[in-house]
């Protein structure tokens, strides 16, 4: 169009309508909508539904600061540090697998040359320490334990919602 105000009704009548269209789509299919239109003039008009906000957070790595480069890191990178996390607690859960392997074999060994437990050698007040130390490492393995099945889960999450 060569006169600028046929040019500008035009622009204005299509804007209405497309933003017309816009709102129906997300009425009638219950869509999310976002429409930006720039002018020549450099103005900018935008309909969104149920806002654009709204619709422009569903993208997070669209948005402006992933082109900026982000410091948030991305999900593949919490899968990462989820995955590598796990693996360091299985590999803490075989290291006390084989000291309790370890403390078994040297406590088997010692019944056999004493010829009975250990155990029965102590007094009362060396069975009460024996009795502590026995709940505290009870405690600590149920620790290890719900921190494995908290990162299991948070891995399993993690990897869902990918």
């Amino acid at each position: 169009m060569e006169k600028k105000s046929a040019r500008v009704v035009t622009f204005s009548k299509r804007k209405s309508g497309l933003f017309k269209k816009a709102m129906e789509l997300s009425i009638l299919c219950e869509a999310a909508v976002a429409l930006v239109i720039f002018s020549v003039g450099g103005n900018s008009y935008s309909f969104g539904h149920p806002s654009i906000k709204a619709v422009i957070d569903k993208f997070p790595h669209q948005g402006p600061e992933s082109r900026r480069g982000s410091n948030k890191p991305s999900k593949d990178d919490e899968i990462d540090e989820l995955s590598r996390r796990l693996r360091d607690l299985e590999d803490q859960l075989k290291v006390e697998k084989n000291k309790s392997e370890i403390l078994d074999n040297g406590l088997n060994q010692i019944k056999l040359k004493v010829g009975k437990s250990s155990i029965d050698c102590l007094n009362l007040e060396e069975l009460k320490k024996f009795k502590a130390s026995l709940e505290a490492l009870n405690a600590d393995l149920k620790l290890s334990m719900s921190e494995m099945e908290a990162a299991s889960s948070l891995l399993l999450i993690a990897e869902k919602d990918v």
